[in-house]
């Protein structure tokens, strides 16, 4: 009887030895299964441990931050792969329950995921990430057991740096085109009014007397003032409407090389012009064109007070669909590069804003000429971008629709 019960027993226990060792292995059948998904995600992600230790690290993730995760596997240094100096990322604040300390760490607001329960995401930018910066979207979620004990949280990372300027670029142009119709209504009364001050100005000259000296002097002034004041109402009608324009078709290369020659005089710059042979005609007002090509060139000069070279760089190209901004087509490409100062990447974004300059009083004028010149472009249905880096110069690019010596 014992030795039955004793069979009975060790059956038992080999049954259970079995199914504790087919639990282990089925169990870590699904890690490997987690781990492999993990990290043939195309998404950067991280895992950490209930003590901040980081436990997964993918690859999508290794080839964004140039860490390998045998670098990192086990320590708490995730941090590195987005800051220079030690602090926490999302997940360590979910696994910290301090989620709500998030205002000093990221400049975006901190909300609820609409898609994952218990999930926070973020919205912010990495200026050291790539060679402009870049931005994220952030996730981060806490990992939970079958009990609902925290042991764990992971974070995502989801790159929305072309979507953010493409965000920025539609507010921008709808911000301009709204301040253009006021601009433009603005700057046609404002032409009248001054219109008629001045025709009196005229006449009041006209009727004073030698012995008026001082009338005469006076009216002067009011007449230079009046004529500027004209000016600058037709430069707010060229920035809210292109100007009137009188399109036909343009060689590029005299209207290049003229705007180079009036804006260079002095000595002290030298510009280098690089034009092919057979640049493509471009349909265009050649008043206004050139009046953007002297507009940036003097942008150009004004950022080397000291002297140096500018490169005008001219160039057939075709553009498929790589400029989101542009329709597919033949295009001149006109390249315009200084080696200056540069501009700040936080001016960047509004260097075609009217009024807005980066230049120091007195070096230039009133910050009109760049959104004059974006307006131009924009009604020649082109395109005028910039791209700089502080202490190494900036280059303007400015495509206009051309038409190839085969179709002309």
């Amino acid at each position: 009887m014992n030795n039955y019960l004793l069979i009975f027993i060790l059956g038992l226990a080999i049954i259970a030895t079995i199914s504790l060792v087919y639990s282990i292995w089925h169990g870590r059948k699904d890690e490997q299964k987690m781990i492999s998904i993990i990290h043939g995600s195309p998404i950067p992600t991280f895992v950490l441990s209930r003590d901040h230790k980081i436990i997964y690290w993918n690859r999508a993730l290794q080839a964004l931050s140039n860490i390998k995760p045998s670098d990192v596997l086990g320590t708490d240094r995730q941090w590195k792969a987005f800051y220079k100096d030690k602090r926490p990322c999302l997940a360590d604040l979910i696994l910290d329950g301090e989620i709500d300390q998030n205002a000093k760490l990221y400049s975006g607001k901190v909300t609820k995921s609409k898609l994952l329960e218990d999930a926070y995401e973020v919205s912010q930018f990495f200026p050291d990430m790539g060679e402009k910066g870049k931005w994220f979207r952030i996730t981060a979620a806490g990992l939970k057991d079958s009990n609902n004990n925290l042991f764990g949280a992971m974070e995502t990372l989801e790159d929305i740096t072309e979507q953010k300027a493409a965000q920025d670029e539609l507010l921008q142009r709808t911000k301009l085109e709204s301040l253009g119709t006021f601009a433009g209504g603005v700057a046609k009364d404002f032409d009248s009014l001054l219109s008629a001050i001045l025709r009196n100005v005229f006449l009041a000259k006209i009727s004073a007397t030698d012995e008026d000296k001082i009338i005469e002097d006076g009216l002067a002034v009011a007449e230079r003032a009046g004529l500027q004041a004209k000016q600058l109402a037709h430069q707010l009608s060229m920035f809210a409407q292109g100007g009137y324009q009188v399109h036909k078709m343009e060689q590029m290369e005299p209207l290049l090389k003229e705007a180079a020659q009036n804006i260079f005089k002095d000595p002290g710059i030298k510009c280098n012009i690089y034009i092919p042979e057979e640049l493509w005609q471009c349909e265009i007002d050649a008043k206004q064109i050139r009046q953007v090509f002297e507009n940036v060139l003097i942008n150009a000069k004004e950022a080397m007070p000291n002297g140096g070279a500018v490169d005008l760089i001219a160039e057939n190209t075709t553009i498929g669909t790589n400029i989101k901004s542009l329709k597919k087509g033949s295009y001149v490409r006109i390249t315009i590069k200084d080696y200056g100062e540069g501009i700040p990447p936080e001016h960047l974004s509004r260097i075609f804003d009217p009024y807005f300059t980066t230049k120091k009083k007195g070096r230039g004028g009133l910050g009109l000429g760049l959104a004059i010149s974006d307006s131009i472009i924009k009604y020649h249905s082109g395109l005028i971008s910039v791209e700089s880096s502080v202490g190494l110069g900036t280059t303007f690019s400015i495509y206009l629709p051309a038409t190839p010596k085969n179709e002309s």
